[in-house]
């Protein structure tokens, strides 16, 4: 089952992903689809499996088994037995420049300035001129709210500020997908607004985006389409306020109970 068929052809399509960690099986059939201009947010518990659900879709683990593939790029192929078998060097590296990704706890370089977090990536993994970087750079940091911080380094700014120059990297590199776990998790409520607020712009946008949160109110009012996952599986997904706002699991109703 995936989230419906997409117009056009999907940015990521990911099927039966498991993954386990030892003897526990972390992931258990995991399937989905993103379409273009999709904002799809991933619900549940801790330890559900959404994290690595994420880590897996950006290459950060691979998968035990299952298919992943962003666009015409696949990514990793079931052999026929239930092992995922990954492409070479340069099948990652193609699928890599597909998505951008947006941690928690922002992930920047200390020592380097706004504008060289936001533009080094483009000069050392894209060959982008530099000045055409730092040109590209600070109009994204414009677009943030950032203008004038470019020459700071990042423990001069608030916390959100720094998430926010961590979407100005992702955005940099023009990436089809943009992913983003818990980007609000280790900020206070008036910096989780900021956010949360470029987030919804980025929306308005048409943006494609896979949101890992617990914010539920932001989920049911931003998102398109929803997943609910505990105990490494999908319990229920569909669109988001009809999910959020008339759940049909009773998993899903135990656990939207807890918030307002």
């Amino acid at each position: 089952m995936t989230d419906g068929a997409c117009a056009t052809a999907p940015v990521v399509v990911c099927r039966d992903a498991t993954k386990s960690f030892g003897k526990n099986q972390v992931l258990k059939g995991i399937t989905l689809e993103v379409c273009k201009g999709d904002v799809l947010a991933i619900i549940g518990p801790s330890g559900g499996g959404k994290s690595t659900l994420l880590r897996c879709l950006t290459l950060l683990e691979t998968m035990d088994g299952g298919s992943l593939s962003y666009g015409d790029v696949q990514v990793c192929a079931d052999d026929g037995s239930g092992r995922a078998v990954y492409g070479g060097r340069d099948v990652i590296a193609t699928a890599k420049t597909r998505f951008g990704l947006v941690f928690q706890d922002f992930n920047l370089f200390p020592h380097y300035t706004v504008l060289r977090n936001v533009a080094d990536p483009l000069t050392s993994v894209h060959k982008v001129g530099r000045a055409e970087a730092e040109e590209r750079g600070r109009a994204l940091l414009a677009k943030m709210g950032l203008a004038g911080k470019e020459d700071m380094v990042p423990c001069e700014l608030s916390g959100g500020q720094q998430q926010r120059v961590a979407i100005a990297r992702a955005l940099a590199m023009n990436p089809e997908v943009l992913y983003f776990d818990e980007p609000t998790s280790a900020l206070d409520p008036e910096l989780t607004r900021e956010v949360l607020r470029v987030i919804r712009e980025l929306a308005e946008e048409k943006m494609t985006m896979v949101i890992v949160t617990h914010e539920m109110s932001f989920a049911r009012d931003v998102a398109d389409k929803l997943i609910f996952m505990d105990g490494g599986q999908v319990v229920e997904r569909g669109r988001a306020a009809e999910v959020i706002n008339a759940p049909k699991h009773e998993r899903t109703r135990a656990f939207l109970s807890g918030y307002e």
